[in-house]
């Protein structure tokens, strides 16, 4: 069985809100959840957050609300605390086999981006996979994907063996700022084509 997690933290610096900001009109949170509810290998979808809003957006759009504990909620916290945190919630807790990162800040990401990340982490048996835009070796912080005894055991997504898997450019977009915001909102409104293949 596999979790996804949705990590929709309040408090970004940069783009107050933006886990809840409408684009393409729903909020941001809301893009990750129907692709990943749209995914084949997505069990069950939590969104972890200290934000009320996302919480009940996140019902809304048939996720599972988790509340996060302040001390998970700092501006210095790394993902793995809080996707630890969750995993431990799941209602499937004892059946897992891996976990999904989703940040909602990719909300051009979709299921068959999920669904390629984390087949070729099971396919190549390997324990976390990651995606990265086609042509560039870094992660684009859409999809990442871990086996649940790796990440228990402090497995980081940094390490070589994380697999990175491509995606288009047009759905790698990462939003931070303002800037990215509106270059997503172009995308989402048709004004670019977005590959599906």
């Amino acid at each position: 069985m596999i979790t996804a997690v949705i990590l929709a933290r309040a408090g970004s610096k940069r783009l107050p809100g933006k886990n809840t900001m409408v684009i393409g009109g729903r909020p941001m949170v809301a893009w990750s959840i129907l692709e990943a509810s749209r995914a084949c290998f997505v069990d069950e979808i939590i969104v972890s957050s200290n934000d009320d809003e996302a919480l009940s957006i996140a019902e809304e759009y048939g996720a599972i609300p988790l509340h996060r504990p302040t001390f998970l909620a700092q501006d210095t916290t790394s993902s793995y605390g809080p996707l630890l945190h969750a995993i431990s919630y799941s209602d499937m807790v004892d059946d897992l086999t891996h976990a999904i990162l989703l940040q909602p800040t990719s909300p051009l990401r979709l299921a068959i981006d999920i669904d390629r990340c984390v087949n070729t982490c099971i396919e190549m048996g390997l324990p976390a996979a990651q995606t990265c835009e086609v042509g560039k070796e870094v992660a684009n912080g859409a999809v990442y994907v871990g086996e649940i005894g790796w990440l228990r055991a402090g497995g980081n997504w940094d390490e070589p063996l994380a697999k990175l898997v491509p995606m288009p450019p047009e759905r790698s977009v990462d939003i931070d700022t303002a800037e990215d915001f509106e270059n997503a909102r172009l995308i989402i409104e048709g004004n670019r084509e977005i590959n599906t293949a």
